[in-house]
């Protein structure tokens, strides 16, 4: 396994954190410190520069706050936008292809080019035409907060070496016990926690198909009975290994009977639709578009309603997506879009 060292320049190249700025800053220019460290950007960065070249940084004190996400409620942590959020990019902008290149194919979440239509595809591609199979699906019980410092800084140091970049690395994961939900990195680090375990499920465990979006983990089989066996075995490792407990609602049933429920889509070998939620976020969404839309960003029109796009697109839903997605709701997705481009445009220049 090749570990990586000298990774310490290129994260402290002025040009690495100008670009950090500009990708954390993305939908957030009505933020005070974003228009402060666009005023002051050659400083500002300069600044960090030398913090991280010194290791005077040291991640900042954070904010908690419960939230309600229409689901449940999560316990959010805020850091601030400077130093910390660049700090963060600067960090994931170098190592994420690293982290990347060392998952199995089939983890997705916060991976370019592995979002939920990509998971869709290589799940119908499974289960599509292939009647028959059993699904293990299970969640991890609190994810994040059960993370063990420990034994992610173990599995970050399989892949890297650099002792300079460890040390920024290990600064972030020991600010909180856990994996504070609202870092930029916490998704990152989701991934890598996993990672061995990923592989260790497609290469010792060998079951049909594996497939994980961050803590929502399918396995299929040819039979009840073998999904139960992979139940034993996953849950047993996921304990001793990596002290995580599976959530107590798991599940082992036929696919074709109920439905495999998975990133936003239900899958069965005769086809493939959206779920009930996200039909009932693309109503939400329009009514949300058209009485709100002056107290919503362009960013929150435009990305929104494309997420939207692509689950009816994929899921059968293109009805729905019409008859929700009226003329007036399309042509203010289509000026937001227009306003995104030109303010990039005009930052460019």
């Amino acid at each position: 396994m090749k570990r990586h060292g000298n990774l310490w320049e290129k994260i402290c190249d002025v040009e690495n954190i100008r670009a950090a700025h500009y990708n954390a800053r993305k939908g957030k220019s009505h933020y005070t410190e974003v228009k402060w460290v666009n005023a002051n950007e050659e400083a500002a960065l300069r600044h960090i520069q030398k913090m991280l070249l010194s290791k005077s940084f040291s991640t900042s004190p954070y904010q908690i706050e419960d939230r309600f996400d229409g689901r449940k409620i999560r316990t959010i942590y805020k850091l601030p936008y400077y130093p910390d959020r660049i700090i963060q990019h600067v960090l994931v902008q170098v190592c994420e292809p690293i982290w990347k290149s060392s998952f199995i194919r089939d983890t997705f979440q916060s991976i370019v080019g592995r979002g939920t239509h990509d998971a869709r595809k290589r799940v119908e591609a499974v289960v599509r035409g292939n009647p028959g199979l059993y699904a293990l699906k299970f969640d991890i019980q609190k994810y994040y907060p059960s993370v063990n410092n420990e034994i992610l800084k173990r599995e970050v140091r399989r892949k890297i070496k650099c002792p300079d970049t460890l040390w920024l690395i290990d600064n972030i994961i020991d600010s909180n016990q856990g994996l504070p939900i609202g870092n930029y990195t916490s998704q990152y680090f989701g991934n890598v926690y996993l990672s061995a375990f990923d592989w260790w499920v497609k290469q010792e465990v060998k079951p049909k198909a594996y497939f994980r979006y961050c803590d929502d983990l399918v396995l299929l089989a040819d039979s009840a009975a073998e999904a139960h066996q992979y139940r034993e075995t996953l849950f047993e490792k996921l304990d001793a290994d990596y002290t995580l407990i599976v959530k107590p609602d798991w599940q082992v049933f036929p696919v074709d009977a109920r439905g495999l429920d998975f990133v936003g889509f239900i899958f069965k070998s005769s086809g493939t639709r959206i779920r009930k939620s996200i039909a009932k976020g693309v109503r939400k969404k329009a009514k949300s578009i058209r009485s709100r839309d002056r107290h919503m960003t362009p960013y929150q029109i435009a990305n929104g309603a494309g997420s939207y796009w692509g689950w009816c697109k994929h899921g059968g839903g293109k009805g729905l997506w019409h008859n929700e997605m009226k003329p007036d709701i399309i042509k203010k997705v289509a000026d937001s879009k227009a306003a995104i481009k030109e303010t990039s445009n005009a930052r460019k220049l």
